[in-house]
C-alpha cells in the first residue's frame, strides 16, 4: 500500500524570542532575556511535527537569501522533511516572528512575512504535483490568502484531505473555507471567526461558535484549548478530548505540534478523527514543557510516554 504524504504550504520564519516576567501592557516597557533566534514559521513547524510523528512530509514555501533563511533551511533539512520546493527569493528578507514569552509560558507573536509573501502559484503547483487521493494538505494563513485558496482547490481536485489552520484570523472569510475538510483553530481564533460570521455579536459560547463555523464552512471544526484539551464537532455534537497533566514552559509551537501530529495520525487512521486528536493532544502537551518552536516538538517515541489526561468530566453538547 502506498505511504500517504502530508503536504504543507506555509510560512518559514526566523523566530526571535525573548522571555519576560509579564507580557507588557500597551505603553509599558519591560526588561527581558537575551534574544534567542531559531527556525520557525507555521509551515516549517507543522512540517517538522508531521515528520517527527512519522509521516512523509513535503514542505512548500519561500525564504530570503539571508542568514535567517540559511538558518531555517538548514534546520528543516536536518529533519526528515522533503524541502525541495522551498524557494530562495533574492532581495527579500526571510519572514521573521517576534515572540514574547512570559513566566507562565503564554506568548504574543508578531509576524513580518518577508519572503513568505513572495510565494506564487507556480510554487504551489510544482510542490503539489503528484499529490493524490489519501494524501493530506496542511494550510495556514501566514502566506497570501489567494495562494492558500489556490492550494486548497488543487489539493481537493486531487482528492486530498485539506486541513486549514485559520491563523492568523483573516479580516474576512468570503470563500476561504471552500474545499477545506478540517478547520483547526484555538479559542481566540474561534471567537474571532464566529464574530465575522455573525456580524460582531457579543455572544460567547464555544460550542455554539463551533457549530456555526462548521455549518458555514462545511468542515469538521477542531478547537484547541490549552490545558482544557481540545474540542471537535463530531456526529452533530461537540466532543471534548481531555488535556494532559504538564507544567507549561512555552506554548509557542503547541498548536503547530498538534496540527502536525493530527495530520500524521490521519495518514494511518483516516476515519478516526477522535484518535488522531488524542494523539495530537498528547504531543502538544509535551511540546509546552520545552522552550522554543521546532526545538520543542517531540518525536513519536517521546509523545507515546506523555502523562495520562487530566481527570475531568468529559462532555458532549449538541452543536448548531
Amino acid at each position: 500500500m502506498r505511504e500517504k504524504r502530508v503536504f504543507v504550504v506555509g510560512s518559514l520564519n526566523a523566530d526571535h524570542r525573548v522571555r519576560v516576567r509579564d507580557i507588557p501592557k500597551p505603553g509599558e516597557t519591560v526588561l527581558g532575556s537575551n534574544v534567542v533566534v531559531a527556525a520557525g514559521g507555521k509551515g516549517a513547524n507543522q512540517a517538522v511535527a508531521a515528520a517527527r510523528a512519522g509521516a512523509r512530509a513535503v514542505l512548500i514555501g519561500a525564504t530570503g537569501a539571508d542568514r535567517d533563511g540559511e538558518l531555517v533551511r538548514r534546520t528543516v533539512a536536518e529533519e526528515d522533511v522533503d524541502a525541495r520546493h522551498v524557494r530562495i527569493v533574492l532581495d527579500t528578507p526571510t519572514g521573521r516572528a517576534l515572540i514574547t514569552v512570559d513566566r507562565e509560558g503564554e506568548n504574543t507573536i508578531v509576524v513580518s512575512p518577508g519572503a513568505n509573501s513572495e510565494l506564487v502559484v507556480d510554487d504551489i503547483d510544482a510542490g503539489l504535483q503528484g499529490a493524490e487521493e489519501g494524501d493530506l494538505l496542511l494550510l495556514q494563513l501566514e502566506t497570501p490568502q489567494p495562494l492558500v485558496r489556490h492550494a486548497a482547490r488543487a489539493a481537493a481536485d486531487a482528492a486530498c484531505t485539506v486541513i486549514m489552520n485559520a491563523a492568523p484570523v483573516p479580516p474576512s472569510v468570503n470563500d476561504l473555507f471552500n474545499d477545506v475538510d478540517v478547520l483547526v483553530v484555538n479559542e481566540h481564533e474561534l471567537a474571532m471567526l464566529a464574530d465575522l460570521l455573525r456580524r460582531n455579536s457579543n455572544d460567547r459560547d464555544r460550542d455554539a461558535d463551533m457549530g456555526l463555523l462548521a455549518a458555514e464552512s462545511g468542515a469538521t471544526v477542531v478547537c484547541t484549548a490549552g490545558d482544557a484539551g481540545a474540542f471537535v464537532t463530531h456526529d452533530g455534537a461537540v466532543k471534548h478530548i481531555a488535556a494532559h497533566r504538564v507544567d507549561a514552559v512555552d506554548a509557542t509551537a503547541a498548536g503547530d505540534t498538534f496540527i502536525g501530529y493530527f495530520a500524521a495520525a490521519l495518514t494511518t487512521t483516516a476515519n478516526d478523527t477522535i484518535m488522531a486528536i488524542q494523539t495530537a493532544v498528547a504531543a502538544s502537551a509535551l511540546a509546552v514543557t520545552r522552550p522554543g518552536a521546532i526545538d520543542s516538538i517531540p518525536y513519536r517515541h517521546e509523545a507515546a510516554t506523555t502523562p495520562p489526561p487530566t481527570r475531568r468530566a468529559d462532555h458532549e453538547n449538541r452543536a448548531g
